[in-house]
């Protein structure tokens, strides 16, 4: 489990949070009774009234006389507007200070860490890769002098094209070749499907990273909206490929960052149609696709592609090991062109990672970890929403992500983020500002706040704090 680490009341009360989070316990609803909680969990009654009085005192939930504990009642904050139309630009550079700062942060312990889009390290199955780590170097003593070369280690591929096969995207070994990170899956994905010059489709907002990756390698953008309800806007899209030509398409369509949306199947396979047909390639970031906050795994649009124009790219980043750099691009069309493209930019991903990744998905054991983080990051989220509703001011709003481990919120008109980020830095407190999220520099009174990391004191104030920073700009 993910949480081994913590305390069991701390589990009773997580189990808590993420029903309330899925909306299997709504604002008002009664909580199971102390009893029957303690029944379900496998834990004593102690820890049970242990973990309501933390979730009392976090605000969650309020007792009630001889009646129990119900879920507290809460203002509602409104959800993030929608945009309304696409733009075409060249990527505005995203400003290099900001993405200093936020690196500098990301090495600095004293800040609380809200900017990065990286889970807690406890959340990781740091006891169990260890433990492989141990095993692959006494069974390959020597290997620090050997080299896997384009596509990657057969086992590892093996293993990600039977992951593909369990989501509805059955993929043959060939198709998968292994990369150093989902960054380096889209920058190469972006390199053996466009020329500089060409414009690339984008949702909008969209990762920051990857308009770094379009500005570097001298493409051009076309924004078309994603709403935090539906995800990406078909019907823009529609316009966009009967209006300009297209060198391909780069999208998150499941948990978008930073407003963690997810577009359902139709819209998915609607999108797939149109651009496919027009011969326009996708290239599709998955990296946080085994992150639903409730519900089954989302299809990838890998599942809807028939004429191998889809590029899957995809890592363990964001649920075994962030430091690893391991990562996967998957494509019936283009894996040819990756693996020589993979071979030219870096030679080889690392021998290590591969070999004990490998052995971590063969072991059955990943499924079960991923659960768990499921079940965290949904508590952690309604933990941040909460806060944001109670700290911040009169016009707030906010994206409820579908999955992911992001908070994606609307200031009041007025507030402009960057100033926020800068203020809360200067505090202490970590954050991003929304204009690096958009090539044409929308979003100015927007900031993406990490949930990756669990509720605790030390978190509450650093809200609080932001709250109050947000109310006086």
């Amino acid at each position: 489990m993910p949480d081994s680490g913590a305390l069991r009341y701390e589990r009773v009360a997580n189990l808590v949070q993420a029903q309330i989070a899925s909306g299997a316990l709504r604002p008002s609803d009664r909580v199971p009774s102390i009893r029957a909680m303690a029944r379900g969990a496998g834990v004593s009654v102690s820890t049970v009234v242990q973990a309501y009085v933390h979730l009392e005192k976090l605000g969650v939930i309020e007792s009630r006389p001889q009646s129990g504990f119900f879920v507290r009642a809460r203002e509602q904050l409104p959800a993030t507007r929608q945009l309304r139309r696409a733009r075409s630009a060249r990527p505005r550079s995203v400003a290099q200070d900001v993405i200093d700062a936020v690196l500098d942060a990301f090495l600095d312990k004293d800040v609380v860490p809200l900017g990065c889009a990286v889970p807690d390290p406890q959340l990781y199955p740091n006891r169990r890769i260890n433990a492989l780590i141990r095993q692959v170097l006494r069974d390959s003593p020597q290997h620090a002098g050997e080299m896997i070369v384009p596509p990657g280690d057969a086992n590892l591929r093996r293993e990600i094209a039977r992951r593909f096969a369990t989501f509805g995207a059955p993929t043959p070994l060939d198709d998968v070749v292994i990369t150093s990170g989902a960054i380096d899956a889209v920058t190469l994905g972006l390199g053996v499907t466009c020329r500089p010059g060409d414009t690339v489709l984008v949702e909008s907002p969209t990762y920051y990273a990857l308009l770094q990756v379009i500005e570097h390698l001298g493409l051009r953008v076309l924004e078309v909206p994603n709403h935090a309800d539906t995800g990406i806007d078909v019907d823009a899209v529609r316009q966009a490929v009967r209006g300009n030509r297209l060198g391909a398409a780069l999208l998150v369509p499941n948990f978008n960052n930073p407003v963690g949306s997810c577009t359902p199947d139709d819209a998915k396979r609607e999108i797939v149609k149109l651009l496919t047909e027009k011969g326009v390639p996708i290239i599709e970031d998955d990296v946080t696709g085994d992150l639903p906050l409730g519900g089954p795994r989302p299809r990838p649009m890998r599942a809807f592609d028939e004429s191998g124009f889809v590029i899957t790219c995809g890592s363990a980043a964001k649920t075994v090991a962030l430091g690893f750099r391991v990562g996967w691009a998957v494509s019936s069309g283009f894996a040819q062109e990756l693996k020589r493209a993979k071979f030219l930019a870096s030679v080889a991903a690392p021998t290590l990672p591969q070999l004990v990744l490998a052995r971590y998905f063969a072991s059955g054991g990943y499924d079960r970890h991923v659960r768990g983080v499921r079940r965290q990051l949904a508590a952690n989220v309604q933990a941040f929403i909460t806060s944001v509703a109670e700290t911040f001011p009169k016009g707030t709003r906010v994206a409820r992500p579908a999955g992911g481990s992001l908070l994606w919120v609307e200031l009041p008109t007025h507030v402009d983020g960057t100033e926020v980020f800068r203020a809360a830095l200067a505090r202490g407190v970590g954050v991003m500002p929304g204009v690096v999220f958009s090539a044409s520099g929308r979003f100015r009174n927007y900031i993406r706040i990490n949930c990756g990391v669990p509720w605790s004191p030390r978190i509450a104030s650093a809200m609080e704090k932001l709250g109050r920073i947000v109310a006086r700009s």
